[in-house]
């Protein structure tokens, strides 16, 4: 059954502020969603400015989505189905030189949360997907099915920081075949780990580290992080929102690295991470791990210009 896309963006003025995008500008948000962030961006370019949603997950792509809102403002706006290793040739294949403001919000939405076939959660049973992009074949199963004993504790480890990850992966390819269950696993998990009256579910962090070996999240933060000197407009702003640890190390060091040395290509807009407010987190609990850090592109005019255009 498919759902309603309902999804509250996080640190929302603060991301809209810290583009501080004029009418003409250009922007580009390469996690549209369900369209939250996007409507703002256009709102802020106004309408002789343009923008470029990008979203991997078809989901975004449906009418009560970003894809609505695409067509709502089909005029000066382009929604396509890419990942963010592909921003530059999606850029490119527009014709567009560079953006004024880019906005990327690596949270995991509510609908793929809490909709049970995605397999994101464990709240409800559901199959081991966790695929962002649902047209891609490798799911959470075939991965766990694939690699050995050895290769998933390393999975565990490196990407859930889970210290328990070798007991974990044992247990796993001890019991393998497994079924197709995200239930299973999370129990499976939680009996093997040795956690005991935990505040978090013990499965926490192994499903966070599949959700990202499979959707080789962090491969795509660092193509994302590497793009971002090229497509940035001179004057340009780029806004980067993350939930968990390792992708706010990736993002700090990027923009700590480009704002150093004595031809810095930026200017950092926040030394220290934004973090949401008490009354954001009481009114979104999924926004508590949320961090936004911003950094400005470096010009000797100090301006942006818009060469091209639709």
């Amino acid at each position: 059954m498919t759902r309603t896309f309902e999804h509250i963006p996080v640190l929302f003025h603060e991301a809209i502020d810290a583009l501080a995008l004029r009418d003409g500008n250009c922007a580009v948000d390469v996690t549209a969603g369900g369209g939250g962030h996007f409507r703002a961006l256009i709102t802020q370019v106004g309408e002789t400015g343009k923008v470029l949603a990008m979203d991997r997950d078809l989901r975004a792509h449906a009418d009560d989505a970003a894809g609505g809102v695409h067509k709502e403002f089909s005029r000066n706006t382009h929604l396509v189905h890419r990942p963010f290793s592909q921003l530059k040739q999606s850029l490119s294949d527009l014709g567009w030189s560079g953006v004024d403001g880019l906005l990327c919000d690596l949270g995991v939405s509510s609908p793929q949360l809490d909709q049970d076939d995605r397999g994101f959660s464990f709240k409800q049973d559901g199959p081991l997907d966790m695929r962002m992009d649902q047209s891609q074949e490798r799911t959470a199963y075939d991965v766990l099915e694939a690699a050995s004993q050895e290769e998933i504790a390393d999975i565990i480890f490196k990407y859930g920081d889970e210290h328990r990850s070798r007991r974990i992966a044992r247990a796993i390819k001890s019991a393998w075949p497994i079924p197709d269950s995200t239930l299973f696993l999370a129990d499976l998990v939680r009996k093997s780990s040795g956690y005991h009256n935990s505040r978090v579910h013990p499965a926490t962090r192994t499903f966070q580290a599949l959700r990202i070996a499979v959707n080789e999240e962090l491969q795509e933060l660092q193509h994302l992080l590497d793009a971002l000197p090229d497509v940035l407009n001179p004057g340009g702003r780029a806004a980067i929102i993350s939930f968990h640890s390792l992708e706010d190390r990736m993002v700090k060091r990027a923009f700590n690295a480009g704002a150093r040395g004595k031809n810095p290509i930026w200017q950092l807009q926040t030394k220290k991470p934004i973090t949401p407010s008490e009354q954001e987190i009481y009114d979104n609990p999924r926004a508590r791990s949320s961090k936004l850090r911003a950094i400005t592109m470096l010009s000797p005019e100090g301006s942006s210009t818009l060469e091209e255009s639709l």
